[in-house]
């Protein structure tokens, strides 16, 4: 938790206001537009917009593609936040803080104070069906400039042995920090670099009418990629940096089937994620694609629903760990794709006001 000392209340007033246009140019022509105008009392103003529109090359199958802008300041809590805890990077407690950029001991170590970033997107794609079977496709690509999120620790050390960690700590007790010898770690957040995202997102659903009820099949389908646009090295160290770009996957497909009829329906839903990497002192470990299968059953009674579900029915886990990123028994990545709790089963009841 926060200790007393780090607790405090961070306020932020805004104003804005949106306005939206959509029209039916022809018959076949589809177009929006969209502004918005926001005023912060910490980061000044932005006006962002969005551009958008669809064709319909004839009743089965259609065109759309957009353009917009973005912008999004940093929270209260990033701006202000300061938290010190206990880690165990390599087996040892060792005290590493969360500070302020605008802060004494991030200012000290160069930190910049924050700044808002900003956003163009373009996606283009197709929509259509094929009898019963819908589908859409479409192709994204976001370039975000000045992102800001958390720099990789830099390490803090009273031993001039180690060189660039004990420089942190003059620096430190120069700028006069209270306590600069009992840090070992300082990270903050920083506008540091820009990416670009890009991807395809596919969907089809195929619905089934019978004797015995509906079924509805969809079936999603994403591939993504990030990418640098400049060098981030001034803020993340070789393994934020690889891990960035690696160790979420870029594959992303799902698979749902369900079931209704009478007062009852039934769901099964496969999630499948591709491969991915991670980076640590020097070594990679490859991931193998990973799924899941969760399973429901709802029953929708007088003003009220019972639900008994299963997530990840099959018991399935990540890979374990072979690298040492983690220590002190962990063997499964925090931010894995699935759960590493295995399956996980739930009952529900919803009553109707």
């Amino acid at each position: 938790g926060y200790s007393p000392e780090f607790s405090s209340t961070y306020t932020r007033d805004s104003f804005a206001i949106y306005a939206e246009a959509n029209m039916d140019l022809t018959e076949d022509l589809f177009l929006q537009a969209a502004v918005r105008f926001e005023d912060y009392d910490d980061f000044g103003s932005e006006t962002i917009y969005k551009l958008a529109a669809k064709y319909d090359v004839n009743d089965n199958f259609g065109v759309r593609g957009s353009f917009n802008t973005g912008f999004r300041a940093p929270t209260p809590g990033q701006q202000g936040t300061t938290n010190v805890s206990t880690r165990l990077p390599d087996g040892f407690p060792v005290a590493v803080g969360l500070f302020p950029a605008s802060g004494p001991v991030a200012q000290a170590l160069g930190a910049n104070d924050l700044l808002p970033e900003t956003s163009e997107g373009i996606s283009f794609g197709f929509v259509g069906n094929l009898g019963d079977l819908d589908f859409t496709i479409d192709y994204y690509s976001i370039d975000v400039d000045d992102l800001f999120g958390a720099i990789s620790t830099r390490s803090v050390s009273t031993d001039p042995a180690n060189t660039d960690a004990y420089a942190r700590f003059l620096a430190l007790d120069a700028a006069g920090v209270i306590g600069a010898n009992t840090i070992g770690g300082v990270f903050y957040f920083q506008n540091a670099y820009d990416v670009n995202t890009s991807g395809v997102d596919a969907v089809a659903t195929y619905p089934i009418e019978s004797s015995l009820g509906i079924t509805t099949t969809s079936l999603s389908y994403g591939f993504n990629e990030r990418e640098f646009e400049s060098d981030p090295s001034g803020y993340l160290n070789a393994e934020g940096q690889y891990d960035a770009v690696n160790f979420e996957p870029n594959t992303r497909a799902m698979l749902t089937i369900k079931h209704t009829w009478d007062d009852y329906a039934v769901m099964i839903r496969t999630s499948y994620w591709g491969e991915s990497s991670n980076y640590q002192s020097g070594k990679t470990q490859d991931f193998d694609p990973v799924s899941m299968t969760d399973l429901q059953l709802t029953y929708y009674g007088d003003m009220f629903s019972l639900t008994f579900g299963g997530m990840n029915v099959f018991d399935e886990y990540p890979d374990e760990d072979e690298i040492g990123d983690y220590c002190c028994g962990r063997i499964y990545p925090s931010i894995s794709t699935i759960s590493w709790q295995g399956a996980n089963w739930y009952m529900s009841v919803t009553k109707e006001l």
